[in-house]
């Protein structure tokens, strides 16, 4: 009776195992590709874009811009997106809309919603 308990379970483990890797309904396809974005899509940035001290002048003052954006918002108790801490968004990020396809800048995002950040950071660089 003991072997047939340990025959059971270890068939049951071998049965489900297989199945525990995709969920149903999923088409098959490559790894999860929007954990390689989420970062990029929530900084705003592309895959190939070049660092700051790459790019030149402008690029340096983009760079001051978004560290100043970054540090009022985090003094404001706020996401990197402008919305309260713990926000959850569709998709991971409310830079990307999915229905159109359409992705926005995240400064240009911020600015719309919160306009006094381009007034607070506006010495940092020449507003957009």
């Amino acid at each position: 009776m003991k072997n047939l308990t340990g025959v059971l379970v270890f068939s049951a483990v071998l049965f489900l195992a297989p199945g525990c890797t995709r969920k149903s309904g999923e088409a098959p396809g490559p790894t999860d590709a929007s954990a390689a974005t989420d970062e990029a899509a929530r900084t705003g940035a592309s895959k190939g874009a070049l660092r700051a001290e790459d790019a030149g002048p402008g690029t340096t003052a983009r760079a001051a811009q978004e560290a100043c954006v970054d540090s009022w918002l985090q003094k404001q108790g706020l996401d990197a997106y402008g919305n309260p801490e713990g926000s959850m968004y569709a998709g991971g990020t409310p830079l990307f809309n999915e229905r159109t396809g359409e992705q926005i800048d995240r400064l240009d995002f911020i600015f719309k919603n919160k306009p006094e950040v381009r007034q607070a950071c506006s010495g940092d660089a020449a507003a957009e």
